[in-house]
Order: structure tokens, then C-alpha cells, then sequence
């Protein structure tokens, strides 16, 4: 049950950061190699879950426990995965349904060159506040490193998730790989 938010939380930083990587293929025309990818992030999560009391409310107290007993036991592990950059997905970049029509997350590009990348992203709610920066580096359109710190607040609780993330280009066939996958 726990393992499910996190492989979702890992698979969506994941994806962020490759496709925070490419915002730098829209705005400054770098030269980003096409094909297969892979992609090493390593979050590292503190802080409590910004989960509303009413929520928490609707536990039983046995699975409360075990949430803020895993939150407070286990970090994630580094996960690698095969992410299939296409020219497409390289041309539409990281405004990939970022937030929807959410009207509440204002982005700022803090500095965009052809071998590096700063974003800062803010949402806020009435009941939930996300800041996320991210910083990458491109090194010859077949390697990046970067991290992402993401902070949200709900409920008058904060977690905070830091993220490494590495990637290099694999070769210009992504096989049967469509779009990211987890390797196993």
C-alpha cells in the first residue's frame, strides 16, 4: 500500500526531470540527441507527508502507524530507468501538461543556456502550496546531471524531496521502449 504512492512520486520526478532537461532544447536549441535515455534519480524525502487531518481521519489507527512509521523508516531508493526522447517530445518540451489549466503555478525561468537549465515553479492553494527548483546541466546533448528540490505544504505539514538525477543517451533506437519505464 505505501510502496504505490512512492514509485508514483519517484516516476513523476523522474519525468519532470527529463522533461526539465528538454525545456532547455525550446528555449535555447542545445543539441540534444534523440533515442533512448537512461535515467538515474536519487530523491531523498524528509519532512511529513502534507496530508489533511480529515484524510487522516478516515485511517484506522493501524494504518496511520504504518504511514508515518514507513515515511519516517524508508527513503527511496535510486531508481533507473529508459526514458524514449522522440524529436516530438523534444520539441513540445516541459510545458507537457505541467499543471492543466492550473492557473495557481506560475513558472520563472531563472537562466537558460545551450549546456545549462534553472527553473523555479510555484503553486498555490487555498490548502496546499508546491515550490519545486530545478537545475541541470547538458553536456554534449548525450549526458545531464541535475537536481530538483520540491517543497509542499498542506495541513500545516511540509515534506521536502531532494533529488539527484543523471542521465545519458543510450543510442537512437529506443527499441520497445515508448515513452518511460522502470527498469526492473
Amino acid at each position: 500500500m505505501h510502496r504505490a504512492p512512492r514509485r508514483l512520486l519517484q516516476l513523476a520526478l523522474t519525468s519532470l526531470a527529463v522533461t526539465a532537461w528538454v525545456q532547455a532544447a525550446e528555449l535555447t536549441k542545445p543539441n540534444i540527441k534523440p533515442g533512448l535515455w537512461e535515467v538515474t534519480t536519487n530523491p531523498h524525502i524528509s519532512g511529513e507527508m502534507p496530508i489533511p487531518e480529515d484524510q487522516l481521519a478516515k485511517m484506522t489507527p493501524e494504518q496511520r502507524a504504518r504511514l508515518e512509521a514507513a515515511m519516517k523508516a524508508h527513503q527511496p531508493k535510486p531508481r533507473v530507468y529508459k526514458e524514449c526522447m522522440t524529436p516530438e517530445k523534444i520539441a513540445r518540451g516541459f510545458d507537457i501538461d505541467r499543471n492543466g489549466d492550473d492557473s495557481s503555478c506560475k513558472r520563472n525561468v531563472v537562466s537558460s543556456s545551450a549546456n545549462e537549465l534553472t527553473l523555479h515553479d510555484e503553486c498555490s492553494k487555498p490548502d496546499r502550496k508546491t515550490s519545486m527548483d530545478v537545475h541541470f546541466e547538458v553536456k554534449g546533448g548525450t549526458q545531464m546531471s541535475g537536481k530538483i528540490n520540491v517543497v509542499m505544504t498542506s495541513a500545516g505539514k511540509t515534506m521536502t524531496v531532494n533529488s539527484t538525477v543523471q542521465g545519458k543517451w543510450l543510442g537512437a533506437s529506443c527499441g520497445t521502449v515508448k515513452d518511460a519505464e522502470l527498469e526492473k
